[in-house]
Formats: structure tokens, C-alpha cells, sequence
């Protein structure tokens, strides 16, 4: 029972890391296996031909473009969770071409934060103390 709990809790986090990143970390996958695939084919070539002068430089451009997707990759990830603009979503005007902010919606939230000034529960108490009096 607490293994089958377990591997439930595991699979549910994993899957809502992964919700907001998969086209990007599906974008990486296919460039690493691309560049994989193309380096393999190079090497088969250089084999049957037998001109292996670049082979040198063809394991400094496929580790070269790895390195640089994957460096990209995490720029794009930082930038993505550094961007103010993710609670709300991007809708293109159609009067002007702008891109407007529309705010997220209701979080159920709206009620505090529309109010100027929050009370605590003590400021609450002696309020209604001195209404009484």
C-alpha cells in the first residue's frame, strides 16, 4: 500500500514538472538525438571512405552544439520562471497589433487584495470591543 503511494506521489510530481516544459524539453531531446544521428552517419562515411581528417572537428561541433543547446535551454527556463508576466496571459490587440496583459483568473483571492488596508485578528477584537461599549 505504501509503495503503490509512493510511486503515485512520485509519478504526480514528475508530471507537474513536466507539464509546463515538455515542448522545450521535447525540442532538446530531438536536437540531441539529431546530432547524434548526423555525427553517427559522418563517422560511417569517414570509415568507408577513409578521409578522417575532420574527425577532429567533428566531435568539437557535435559536443560544440550540445553544449550551446543545452546552455539555451537553461537560459530559456530561467528566463521563462523569471518572467513577471507568467500569472497572467498575452493577448494581441486588434485595434493597434499591441500585446496586451490580461490578469489571471480568479484565484478567490481578489477580495484582499482590492482592500487598502487588512486588519489582524487583534485590531478585529478591540473594533468590536469598542462598538459595544
Amino acid at each position: 500500500m505504501l509503495n503503490q503511494l509512493l510511486k503515485f506521489t512520485l509519478i504526480s510530481s514528475v508530471l507537474l514538472w513536466l507539464k509546463p516544459r515538455w515542448r522545450s524539453l521535447l525540442v532538446l531531446c530531438v536536437l540531441v538525438v539529431a546530432v547524434h544521428i548526423f555525427h553517427g552517419e559522418y563517422l560511417n562515411y569517414a570509415e568507408l571512405s577513409g578521409n578522417q581528417s575532420f574527425l577532429v572537428w567533428s566531435y568539437i561541433i557535435k559536443w560544440g552544439v550540445l553544449i550551446v543547446s543545452v546552455l539555451l535551454y537553461m537560459a530559456y527556463t530561467v528566463a521563462r520562471q523569471n518572467d513577471p508576466k507568467t500569472g497572467a496571459s498575452r493577448v494581441r490587440n486588434k485595434k493597434n497589433g499591441k500585446v496586451d496583459l490580461v490578469p489571471a483568473p480568479d484565484d478567490g483571492f481578489d477580495f484582499l487584495r482590492k482592500k487598502k488596508k487588512l486588519q489582524s485578528r487583534a485590531e478585529k477584537i478591540i473594533g468590536e470591543n469598542k462598538s459595544n461599549l
